[in-house]
């Protein structure tokens, strides 16, 4: 197999070598990244700002490549310091297959550093969009429906804005190919804000110039009364991912077909689910072959606000999804698939 790996350029960038989808880290900043999925579509990460000075006046530290020993996943550790004022610290964990990007951001900000603002940056998708949608947080549980595609005519607009971050939002590209940016399973931490208090959070979704444009600012300082201080840094992380390429059929040929929408109807983020879902996949190991597909028939995955899915018991109340965390099993099961030469898809029902 021709592994992909990451080297290091003569000025300094790091990129991912091979065929596939173009990945440079610190382009356009320390940090930041370019993505070029395929032809047609450039991805853009923007700067995040906590406090008073961005990313972008970060100085570069650890830079850790890593890829899996069949080749078809590698991953990235970025870590960057802004020494100004209280120094604070922006880490990212990049990883990349063949067709998706799955990302989470932190922030390490001292004890000492006031919270007035943080902004987690966002994302810039440049290319020729022809339709879009955007799936907003729901306020109640149970499975998430996706709207239709609305047309894309590129003039600028605000297209969304609102204190919780879309799930996910969705584009077609004017050849038919489609791109999903998803927020991570921890919408708890998007919306973190109002549990902290005295503070608002706002996420956008705009068009700008032809081009796509999600900001995500995961808290402003608004006090309640003038004398009030800000409140005091924490560690902070949230996770989201690039989705892209076509999923498959759900009327194709499969090995074997799990409907986990009749089999399960607690989220996937449960225990009992994630444990449920590996046991059928290590009951067809022994099976499995070259050319195999096997099928789990997810839906449009389940919006839930039970803590105790996410161990976290002596919560009550902490908002998540559960596609992420299935996109994760999926990513789990093909490590154990491919040594057999098999594959696991992840397909949405007819009716979804």
């Amino acid at each position: 197999m021709d592994y992909r790996q990451f080297e290091q350029t003569p000025d300094g960038l790091w990129r991912l070598g091979g065929e596939g989808a173009g990945f440079e880290l610190d382009k356009p900043a320390a940090g930041l990244f370019t993505l070029t999925p395929f032809d047609g579509l450039t991805v853009t990460s923007l700067e995040a700002v906590p406090g008073e000075y961005p990313e972008s006046m970060a100085l570069a530290g650890l830079r850790r490549p890593h890829h899996s020993d069949d080749g078809a996943e590698v991953s990235f550790d970025s870590e960057s310091r802004i020494p100004f004022g209280i120094p604070t610290v922006i880490t990212h964990h990049y990883k990349l297959d063949a067709s998706s990007l799955a990302v989470q951001t932190g922030f390490e900000l001292p004890h000492a550093f006031e919270l007035r603002s943080l902004t987690a940056g966002g994302l810039r998708f440049h290319g020729s969009i022809a339709a879009y949608a955007i799936v907003k947080t729901p306020s109640a549980e149970g499975i998430v429906k996706e709207p239709a595609m609305t047309p894309f005519d590129g003039s600028d607009a605000e297209l969304y804005k609102g204190a919780m971050p879309p799930l996910a939002v969705l584009f077609r590209l004017a050849d038919g190919r489609t791109v999903r940016f998803e927020t991570g399973k921890d919408v708890w931490r998007w919306a973190n804000a109002a549990r902290i208090g005295d503070g608002t959070a706002t996420f956008i979704v705009r068009s700008e110039g032809g081009d796509l444009i999600c900001t995500w600012s995961l808290y402003v300082f608004a006090p309640s009364a003038s004398d009030m201080p800000p409140p005091p840094g924490r560690n902070w992380n949230i996770t989201w991912s690039i989705q892209w390429g076509d999923p498959a059929a759900s009327d194709a040929k499969f090995a074997d077909v799990l409907d986990l929408r009749a089999e399960c109807e607690d989220c996937a983020c449960a225990q009992p689910t994630e444990n449920y879902l590996k046991k059928w996949v290590r009951t067809r190991l022994a099976s499995a072959k070259v050319g195999d597909v096997f099928a789990v028939v997810i839906g449009g995955g389940r919006f839930c606000r039970r803590a105790g899915h996410l161990d976290r018991g002596r919560k009550k109340d902490l908002p998540h999804w559960d596609l992420p965390a299935l996109r994760e099993f999926a990513r789990w099961a093909n490590r154990q698939l491919r040594k057999s030469g098999a594959e696991l898809v992840l397909i949405r029902g007819k009716e979804d």
